[in-house]
């Protein structure tokens, strides 16, 4: 299975960082306590929620982009604007801990989810809050909202790769959530309901065709739940 360091290198529209260790302190036990509290491996909350209003809010991360319509200055350098966190997010992605037993109740404390990661990032096409389940095509039997926070976190452009650290202890998290995400990534598959561009609005992750992205989530889905060996890989 590679590790991390050893896939290539993956960047979204946004280079987000937490400007203190403040800030990851104070996101790691609000998205703690939500992963607790829904039964939620991919917990997401609302930047402001978190921090406050602007500007007091813009003092806990900063992101940079490339602006997408001019992104060349005149002399031909590039040209980066500043993320506005106004309507952002704040993801966290967890995992159960090793010593927690399999196919029990799930994590109950908050010593039994690890921090895989966690980190701000801009509103963007889709808001994985608000989107209604029928307009992603997700009204399915066993579906509910975490499953869309499954993909925007955990299959998004800052955390697939780490998908390898949540296989080992998958056995371990709520059996409701487990469900979720079984039934959710069954139905996309099977029924094929998100085009590549609606993919890409929610995880920032570009596959060239429906084709592509079928084939990498069955593999995610044999990956945690038959014992596919290798972990699936998402274009760069």
């Amino acid at each position: 299975m590679p590790i991390r360091d050893e896939l290539p290198p993956r960047t979204g529209p946004w280079a987000t960082r937490f400007d203190s260790g403040e800030g990851l302190v104070l996101a790691d036990d609000l998205l703690r306590s939500a992963a607790l509290a829904d039964h939620d491996l991919a917990p997401i909350v609302p930047f402001r929620q978190l921090y406050g209003p602007p500007p007091a809010g813009d003092a806990w991360a900063t992101g940079f982009g490339i602006d997408p319509q001019s992104p060349y200055g005149p002399g031909g350098e590039v040209n980066y604007v500043r993320a506005d966190f106004s309507d952002g997010f704040v993801y966290g992605i967890y995992r159960p801990a090793a010593t927690l037993a399999a196919a029990g109740a799930g994590p109950q404390r908050a010593e039994d989810l690890l921090l895989t990661t966690a980190y701000p990032y801009p509103a963007g096409r889709i808001d994985p809050l608000r989107v209604g389940l029928a307009e992603l095509g997700l009204d399915a039997p066993g579906v509910d909202g975490r499953f869309v926070r499954f993909c925007a976190g955990m299959l998004g452009v800052e955390a697939a790769d780490d998908l390898g650290e949540l296989r080992e202890t998958f056995a371990a998290a709520w059996p409701d959530y487990r469900e979720t995400v079984r039934a959710g990534l069954v139905h996309l598959v099977r029924e094929r309901p998100l085009d590549v561009d609606r993919w890409y609005g929610l995880t920032y992750i570009a596959f060239p065709d429906v084709q592509a992205l079928t084939g990498y989530l069955a593999q995610v889905y044999a990956y945690l739940y038959d014992g596919f060996d290798a972990m699936p890989v998402a274009p760069n």
